[in-house]
């Protein structure tokens, strides 16, 4: 639809080197070969050579040969024009692209590819809502900028074998430095290679007062310790003051009993204020703790109010989904399905990381704590674990919790291999997730068993 009402409105030079990318490049033609319309083109002869690399895609995923074109329009194409579309058929193979023309012709192509995906959702979405389908066209327009967030040709499809290493190195570069929000838990970062990607959704999983919320902060002081773009916590569950004080001990290392009493010392009060300048002027705390209706669109409309004002986050953090509303009257894991559809959307829509927690079942015929929670022991809905991108579970035994320790279990990663758990040292007083491998713990954080471990030592 969107095709037909955006003109393709590219001039000759233009359409060349296109179809010559699309020889040249059998992963640029595939991406592309669907957003291009074919009765728009320049010339018979255009229409003609995209119609062959049309067809060899849709069969083998690879761009015709010269040689192959040639025996279809010798025995196809009547002799009148057999030497019109020899000449321009042996013109555009001859065509010699510079990495400039390359990028000008993939950014101008995913523009345009985008904007007619534009003019589709956005009329289906307006049809809808003349129909008085609000709650469809609401999930028209998510589901739609999801897919026109995806529409990139700048991405290389096709890489010169002599090139890989080099594409490889680049990519990892880019991911560490740009895409990656660190979790500050070395084992995790690496399997994770570099941290949570922006687009991705993250979920801590855990039974009631299990420490999702304590994990979702230090989740966030990671971002900040590395300073790592801005944070948007968005707080659902418990006060919005809670939140806070859990920030001010985990970056400050004072037990939160004593932040929440107020019992500091005047060096401590001015510790919280320096900190406060380095670390949470990049923290936004957003209070959705007034009502029970709260949408993900609510949180899309507050992260595009924030960039407004310049403050746009890299990373969010929901504590916590499961408390978000769908649209409409559904049962409740169908909404629950939706509010997580709808997260994983907007995360790709405004590239941002997404951490949230979920609650596990309870065990009906063990005591809780006991086993290794899976991804399958989530609540109400398990499409919520098909849709994130990663799925941890907080695993700790009465024993555990007294040593200051719990199993961090990777049960589900798309990007890489899991089923891994990790043992962490844990201090909830003080909010922290420590891995022993990071080597710069403080002595007060060292539980007391491992501390007359040393001892004896």
């Amino acid at each position: 639809m969107g095709k037909e009402l955006y003109a393709f409105d590219f001039g000759l030079e233009f359409q060349n080197r296109m179809l010559a990318l699309m020889l040249a490049d059998s992963g640029f033609a595939l991406k592309t070969i669907e957003h291009i319309p074919e009765e728009q083109l320049y010339s018979d002869a255009h229409r003609y050579l995209f119609g062959r690399i049309k067809e060899k895609i849709k069969t083998h995923p690879e761009s015709p040969s010269y040689l192959e074109i040639e025996d279809h329009f010798t025995v196809k194409i009547e002799r009148s024009r057999r030497r019109l579309y020899k000449s321009f058929i042996l013109k555009i193979f001859e065509i010699k692209l510079a990495v400039a023309d390359i990028e000008f012709v993939k950014d101008k192509m995913t523009e345009y590819a985008k904007r007619c995906a534009f003019i589709t959702v956005f009329q289906g979405a307006q049809t809808l809502w003349n129909l008085s389908k609000p709650d469809e066209a609401y999930q028209v327009t998510m589901d739609g900028m999801g897919d026109l967030y995806s529409i990139n040709f700048r991405e290389d499809a096709s890489i010169p074998i002599e090139k890989f290493e080099e594409q490889r190195q680049l990519y990892l570069f880019k991911s560490e430095t740009r895409n990656k929000i660190p979790t500050i838990i070395r084992p995790l970062d690496d399997m994770l290679r570099g941290g949570l990607e922006k687009g991705e959704l993250g979920i801590l999983l855990a039974h009631a007062k299990g420490g999702k919320s304590i994990g979702l902060v230090h989740m966030g002081c990671a971002a900040l310790f590395t300073r790592f773009g801005r944070v948007a916590h968005f707080v659902l569950e418990g006060t919005t003051e809670q939140t806070i004080i859990r920030y001010q001990s985990r970056i400050t290392s004072i037990e939160f009993t004593r932040l929440e009493k107020d019992e500091l010392t005047d060096e401590e009060r001015l510790e919280i204020d320096a900190v406060g300048k380095r670390h949470t002027s990049r923290l936004d705390l957003i209070p959705f703790n007034q009502h029970w209706k709260y949408t993900v669109q609510d949180i899309s409309d507050k992260i595009v109010e924030l960039q407004r004002h310049g403050r746009k986050p890299d990373l969010v953090i929901i504590d916590y989904a499961d408390l978000l509303t769908g649209t409409g009257n559904k049962e409740h894991r169908h909404e629950q399905t939706e509010v997580y559809r709808s997260l994983k959307t907007l995360a790709m829509v405004h590239k941002v990381a997404i951490w949230t927690g979920a609650q596990a079942q309870r065990p009906p015929n063990e005591p809780e704590l006991k086993e290794l929670l899976r991804a399958r022991n989530i609540s109400e809905c398990y499409e919520k674990v098909r849709i994130a991108d990663l799925v941890i579970t907080l695993n700790q035994t009465p024993y555990e919790k007294y040593a200051g320790v719990l199993r961090f279990h990777i049960d589900i990663y798309r990007s890489n291999d899991a089923d891994i758990t990790l043992t962490l040292i844990v201090n909830f007083k003080k909010m922290t997730f420590f891995s022993p491998l990071l080597g710069y713990l403080e002595k007060a954080d060292i539980p007391e068993w491992m501390r007359a471990k040393k001892k004896k030592k």
